[in-house]
């Protein structure tokens, strides 16, 4: 605002100024004394004078007026540099903590999530080691094989290692005939897939309590079961209750026996059988619990007393035997 005053006051200045130039140029052109001359002179040198000191007043005012001008700009100056700061913003820009977040962009805590360590460890296969565990696993692997009704190869061998009954012993028929009643020979057979037969391959019904011993372990390429069991010993184990008639029917017991030398036209006092060695050997796939093989060994000892066939007779007969019996080549 002082400065609009201040160019106001020069303006009015100037028009003072040409005002005073116009009455000066319409001077009339009159023959004047000597004295009217002076006053004349006079009256111009006033005029100029007071032209200078208005010129000389315009000029200073117009100086001071430049000078606030250019004071008032300057004093301005602060508001730009205020805005320069306001653009610049430092800590706004740069926000170092945001951006890095480094513990963000690392996630160490979620590396266990990425490698699935405790998942590895839980498909860890490990054997069973207690008796009834290992039961369970060979139970389970025959009724498998009882709804899967695989192929296989079955063959079986009883051999008589020892046959005591005197003179009659060196009689040919006779011994046959007492190893046959005790199912002395051997045989194979191939089972197709889809005829199982429940003789052939027992669906095994084993209690923990048949069993005196059970092992169970990995192959080394931890894809199959190992086991052995080993069945408790037993006198005159029938096929219908008894440890041995829960797993295998390949053994002729009491009944079968005194039937056998019926048909034939013998008889027999007493008869008693004792199971002196049981086994079971099986491979057992990890993956599906399915038979790869599997064994059977039993070992009896049987004591046949008045013994009477056709023309001899035998007070005491005792024999040995032992029987294997080997599944191979299953094809589920």
């Amino acid at each position: 605002m002082n400065v609009i005053k201040k160019l106001t006051a020069i303006a009015a200045a100037f028009v003072l100024l040409s005002a005073a130039g116009c009455n000066s140029e319409k001077t009339p052109e009159t023959t004047t004394l000597p004295e009217q001359q002076s006053t004349a002179a006079a009256s111009e040198v006033q005029t100029t004078q007071a032209e200078t000191e208005l010129a000389t007043t315009v000029s200073s005012t117009t100086e001071l007026v430049t000078e606030e001008a250019t004071s008032e700009l300057t004093t301005e100056a602060p508001e730009t540099t205020t805005e320069k700061i306001t653009t610049t913003k430092a800590p706004e820009t740069t926000k170092a903590p945001e951006t890095t977040k480094a513990p963000e962009t690392t996630k160490v805590p979620d590396k266990p999530t990425t490698t699935n360590a405790p998942s590895t460890t839980k498909k860890q296969v490990v054997a069973p080691t207690s008796k009834s565990e290992i039961v369970k696993l060979y139970n389970s692997a025959t009724a498998q094989a009882a709804s899967s009704k695989p192929g296989y190869v079955k063959a079986t061998k009883t051999t008589l290692t020892s046959l005591e009954m005197g003179m009659l012993s060196k009689i040919d028929a006779v011994r046959d005939t007492i190893g046959d009643f005790l199912g002395e020979g051997e045989s194979s057979s191939t089972v197709k897939k889809g005829k199982f037969d429940g003789k052939a391959l027992v669906k095994s019904t084993l209690k923990e309590s048949d069993v005196t011993g059970a092992t169970c372990k990995l192959s080394s390429d931890k894809k199959y079961y190992i086991v052995t069991i080993t069945v408790k010993n037993e006198t005159n184990p029938l096929k219908s209750n008894s440890a041995l008639g829960r797993f295998t029917k390949d053994y002729k017991d009491v009944d079968e026996i005194r039937e056998g030398l019926s048909e034939v036209g013998a008889s027999v006092g007493t008869i008693t059988i004792k199971t002196s060695g049981v086994t079971i050997n099986a491979k057992i796939s990890v993956e599906n619990n399915r038979f790869v093989s599997l064994s059977h060994n039993i070992k009896m000892n049987a004591t046949l007393n008045n013994v009477k066939y056709s023309f001899a007779k035998v007070n005491k007969a005792t024999a040995a035997l032992e029987t294997s019996v080997d599944y191979t080549n299953f094809k589920y």
